[in-house]
């Protein structure tokens, strides 16, 4: 069992990326334009809910947002560390 995430959403991230076994995602979609690749996860991790939506282009992490349930979206620019999660997440699904 992983350690909940505050209800201030304050280094979810972080938490998450240090007890990975507690944190399942589903992909409930996957879209390419051109060469940008677009996906969306259900994303589950102890105490919080949310989705997490990636978008790769030139195999980099161009876009992403991490929205969970505790009212907090986490984006590359107020995260660093959600970038490191999304190479986590497509290394498992792909």
């Amino acid at each position: 069992m992983g350690k909940t995430i505050p209800s201030s959403g304050a280094g979810a991230v972080r938490i998450i990326l240090k007890n990975k076994e507690a944190f399942k995602f589903d992909l409930r979609n996957k879209e390419t334009e051109g060469a940008r690749t677009s996906y969306l996860f259900d994303v589950f991790y102890e105490n919080a809910a949310g989705t997490l939506n990636i978008a790769v282009e030139d195999n980099e992490v161009r876009l992403a947002a991490l929205n969970l349930s505790l009212g907090k979206v986490i984006n590359l620019n107020n995260d660093a560390n959600l970038k490191k999660l999304c190479r986590y997440v497509l290394e498992k699904v792909e």
